[in-house]
């Protein structure tokens, strides 16, 4: 497989995966929040990845969530299902749980915690491939991982077999654009955090970028940036991508922990968001204020009388 074996391409959101206040998932509302995004324009799906809070998930309710998203979706639009573990094996197993539902592809984190070296990630990479039908998107993100996948490292994973494609959510720009010289010929590129850079990601040769936060609180006119960006509508994908920022600002400025605070923008925007699961609480009266208030400013929402 190569990147050519797959039609990904961009804005593919990370969705959330809302819960009931007695920590349930809510399944009406990941299945709404699903339809809502396919009807704005959404090109694909990642479902239980960080933004999907799938740390706090069992695993059968990952399973569960693969399903669903597959039969909601009916083939209108990929999905690729988060599979990450820390074990080799349950990496496998989850991916494998995902082709039986269908799925489009997997994406998976080299092993958090473990602090594995590139030898090990390598062969962790390689191991899962060999045993999988699906195709991989890899996933760097640092910061939640605490080890990345350096350009070495990177040329490597690019050769093995289901690989034909990556998140790169490394933290600086510098890194997308390198990555897309290093691997863009034989995988896909797709930048995350592209709240903050989707507009100069897609400029950069990227094939799309996974998204989280916009398109769940903007809505169509958050999923137009890639499209505006391709096109060459440099001015109006600029102001876009201000607004975006603006956003972010908020979501990850200290207005609750991500993604309670995405949820909580989402309800108070009227879209299917619900309520983080422990350890993750939801905001407080005071950062509810403060979100409202930008998304106020950002006439997302009508001001309200205090």
């Amino acid at each position: 497989m190569d990147r050519n074996s797959v039609r990904w391409e961009g804005n593919i959101n990370a969705v959330v995966t809302p819960f009931t206040a007695d920590g349930e998932v809510d399944e009406a509302k990941f299945v709404r929040n699903l339809e809502v995004l396919m009807e704005e324009g959404i090109d694909g799906f990642v479902v239980s990845g960080c933004t999907g809070e799938f740390w706090a998930l069992e695993t059968a309710e990952r399973v569960n969530l693969y399903g669903l998203a597959v039969r909601t979706v009916a083939g209108r639009v990929p999905v690729i299902c988060g599979t990450s573990c820390i074990r080799t094996s349950d990496v496998v197993n989850l991916s494998r749980a995902a082709e039986a539902t269908s799925a489009d592809g997997v994406m998976i984190t080299p092993p958090y915690y473990a602090l594995p070296s590139p030898r090990e990630i390598e062969a962790h990479y390689r191991k899962i491939s060999d045993q999988i039908g699906l195709p991989i998107l890899l996933y760097n993100i640092p910061k939640r991982q605490a080890v990345g996948i350096q350009r070495e490292l990177l040329v490597r994973l690019a050769d093995v077999d289901k690989v034909v494609a990556i998140k790169q959510s490394a933290p600086g720009f510098d890194d997308v654009a390198d990555t897309v010289d290093a691997v863009g010929d034989r995988i896909r590129v797709f930048a995350g955090h592209s709240v903050t850079r989707g507009f100069p990601a897609v400029l950069m040769g990227c094939d799309g970028y996974v998204s989280s936060v916009e398109p769940q609180v903007m809505g169509r006119e958050a999923i137009q940036l890639y499209r505006l960006s391709k096109d060459g509508q440099t001015e109006a994908a600029r102001a876009l991508q201000y607004r975006c920022i603006a956003l972010d600002n908020a979501i990850h400025g200290g207005t609750g922990t991500f993604p309670a605070s995405l949820k909580a923008a989402m309800n108070l925007l009227g879209r299917p968001g619900g309520y983080p699961r422990e350890p993750l609480l939801p905001l407080t009266d005071m950062e509810l204020q403060r979100l409202q208030s930008v998304l106020e400013s950002l006439r997302l929402l009508t001001p309200v009388r205090r």
